[in-house]
């Protein structure tokens, strides 16, 4: 398991009266600098789906419980989150987090650069008759916010967002009287891009694809390099908490 490749600490809340050996992971071993810094010792690898650190430490090294090196070598400490999700669970998580997978994350321009400076045309079933430009609005489904900068008629206005975003089926109110509001039938943005939270976390996702994957033949040396920094590291803990216990 990754977890036992670390050292174990001693931990105490209480001034010693109670404690506990836990592993620290905090200890980030940089054994692996010279080499993940040199692309003469690692080749690039893109994760696939279905792929799990063991699986991949298996491809490579032949022994699945050399995922530790695949993790250390790329300073990946929690693969739940640091490493590509598959689909079902990624939007479980995108859910999780935004509550919504259709909002809008944000808007990008036609270089892909996020703007806060989009203009929405926003449509109605004739419920803007109480909006006004220059009147700031509030997504009330999810979150948004935008300055109208026209109103032609009860049906339409167009809003400069400021933050998030507006979706069909949403409900925007006014800023300054949440009993005016208005259901959103249709919207167009002009010259830019929505972009979902499903969207923004999948392209996110697909960053984390590409990993280092350090050459088969350089394992044993990191093996035994790093049992002697973590036999050093749990020699000095030793005499710390030895210090701390006599103190």
């Amino acid at each position: 398991m990754y977890f036992n490749k670390f050292p174990l600490s001693f931990f105490t809340l209480d001034e010693y009266q109670s404690a506990q050996i836990l592993p620290n992971i905090f200890k980030r071993v940089k054994f692996l600098d010279q080499l993940i810094n040199d692309d003469t010792f690692y080749s690039l690898y893109d994760i696939k789906d279905g792929d799990t650190p063991e699986i991949t430490a298996d491809i490579f090294y032949g022994n699945p419980e050399l995922h530790w090196i695949i993790l250390q070598a790329n300073e990946i400490l929690d693969p739940r989150f640091e490493w590509p999700m598959g689909s079902f669970d990624l939007q479980n998580f995108t859910i999780g987090k935004y509550g919504n997978l259709n909002s809008i994350h944000h808007y990008e321009d036609s270089t892909g650069n996020i703007t806060t400076n989009a203009n929405v045309t926003i449509a109605s079933s004739n419920e803007f008759d109480s909006f006004s430009v220059n009147d700031v609005v509030l997504n009330n489904t999810s979150p948004g916010t935008g300055v109208i900068i026209s109103n032609p008629n009860a049906a339409s206005i167009t809003v400069l967002t400021t933050n998030g975003g507006f979706i069909t089926g949403d409900r925007i109110v006014l800023s300054t009287n949440a009993n005016i509001m208005a259901n959103i039938t249709a919207t167009q943005a002009t010259g830019v891009t929505p972009v979902t939270n499903l969207k923004f976390e999948q392209n996110e996702n697909e960053k984390k694809r590409r990993i280092k994957v350090i050459k088969p033949g350089l394992v044993p040396d990191i093996i035994t390099e790093f049992e002697k920094l973590i036999a050093r590291w749990l020699l000095l803990m030793f005499h710390i908490i030895n210090q701390v216990l006599l103190n």
